[in-house]
């Protein structure tokens, strides 16, 4: 996160700026990741059955795209899917994932030649 950086989105999972993207505990032991806005390639929603996704509280069952912890993850059925420019994908479940998609695109259709 940005030093002077103004939350626009937040909940237990994740919480976004207006520099870029905080997935909380993303990596052992509960530390976050920070995405800035010009490190993600796409945003997509992702739904999740009890065979893709939505009973990995924690991590990958394929190794294209990692989820951070959320112990609620079985009860959601949606996730946020964020495609990285560098590689991979990483993916997170917040409380309202079409709000999080929208302010997400919002930003990256506001950047230089997007």
């Amino acid at each position: 996160m940005s030093a002077g950086a103004s939350t626009i989105y937040e909940d237990r999972t994740v919480r976004l700026d207006d520099q870029g993207v905080t997935i909380r505990h993303y990596y052992f032991p509960f530390v976050s990741k920070y995405v800035p806005y010009s490190q993600i390639q796409s945003v997509d929603l992702g739904v999740m059955s009890w065979l893709s996704g939505r009973l990995r509280i924690w991590g990958t069952t394929d190794f294209s795209s990692w989820y951070s912890l959320d112990l609620l993850r079985p009860w959601k059925d949606t996730a946020v899917v964020l495609t990285l420019t560098s590689r991979g994908a990483v993916s997170f479940t917040p409380r309202d994932p079409g709000h999080v998609e929208n302010l997400i695109a919002e930003h990256l259709e506001g950047r230089t030649g997007a």
